[in-house]
């Protein structure tokens, strides 16, 4: 039996890298999105030197948030080229040199949504925005599968299969969190009546799936043969999450919807500064919808005995 590991360990690093980068790239686009300073620069697309030129420069808070997010986009695409290099050369799995042609795809794709998003604002308003922060949730998910595929965690054998109940929960949340994302794109872009009551509804559903989930993983955490707790680092960040998510979602809601001049009672937001507890609000919310796709890639993980019987 070859014991050759899948993947060497630098690729594993390098995707670890790749979204350690994607997360400043994040936040300071929900940044960007919170403060509207979307249009500080009229021109969607400057070369590299232009960035770090600016950046530089004592341009003011909006242009070095917008510039600073757009240096990070630079630098995660480059990140993602040498992935798929990496992965086509030096991994034994063909299907994650796809993965990383599709990774690549996608925040290329994402480059051009924010292009599109400056340029044709005139035209579209803020629809190209909307798709633009929507879909970084999913490159982010996308990344971070990356960074696990190439890990030691998944490439070692796994006894036995998690229960049918968790990989069909695992997924359900995953889904449940996805159209919670959606729906708070349409409430920091839109100004649709839809997008709010849709979005305080929605985080009743996920609260509610993601206790089941965490009862879920430990009940197949104590049914398992071994006893381990496979999930254990999952539950104590799903955990984790969740009640940043809720305080940060009450908080973004009071100051988004306070209304200081309304002669009626209102329950006033934190003195926090509104904007960074959206973003904050934003940010969270992909680290849980990420949280939730891991979960539902290590349940679906096959056992040794099958993976040796198909080869």
């Amino acid at each position: 039996m070859d014991n050759t590991p899948d993947a060497p360990r630098w690729l594993h690093w390098l995707a670890v890298t790749t979204v350690l980068f994607t997360l400043p790239l994040l936040f300071l686009g929900a940044g960007v999105t919170s403060h509207g300073v979307g249009m500080v620069d009229p021109r969607g697309f400057r070369p590299p030197w232009e960035i770090v030129s600016g950046l530089l420069q004592n341009s003011g808070f909006d242009w070095r948030l917008e510039y600073g997010h757009r240096t990070f986009g630079f630098v995660v695409g480059i990140c993602a080229i040498l992935l798929v290099l990496g992965c086509w050369f030096f991994d034994r799995r063909t299907w994650m040199g796809w993965l990383s042609v599709v990774a690549l795809a996608l925040i290329g794709t994402q480059g051009l949504l924010g292009i599109f998003r400056v340029d044709y604002n005139a035209l579209y308003g803020r629809e190209f925005a909307t798709l633009h922060g929507m879909l970084a949730q999913v490159v982010f998910a996308v990344l971070v599968s990356m960074a696990l595929f190439t890990s030691r965690r998944w490439m070692a054998s796994v006894s036995e299969a998690t229960s049918p109940a968790l990989r069909r929960w695992s997924i359900a949340t995953a889904v449940v969190v996805f159209v919670q994302l959606l729906f708070g794109g349409l409430v920091r872009h839109q100004t649709s009546i839809l997008g709010p009551r849709a979005h305080l509804i929605g985080a009743f559903f996920v609260l509610g799936a993601v206790i089941w989930l965490l009862k879920v993983m430990k009940d197949a955490e104590l049914a398992a043969a071994d006893g381990r707790g496979r999930f254990l680092v999952e539950r104590v960040l799903l955990k984790v999450l969740i009640v940043m998510q809720i305080v940060l979602g009450i908080e973004s809601w009071l100051a988004k919807f306070n209304v200081p001049s309304a002669d009626l009672p209102q329950l006033a937001p934190a003195p926090m500064h509104a904007e960074w507890i959206r973003t904050l609000h934003y940010l969270i919310g992909t680290l849980i919808f990420s949280t939730t796709v891991v979960i539902a890639l290590l349940a679906h993980r096959k056992p040794a005995a099958k993976l040796e019987v198909a080869s």
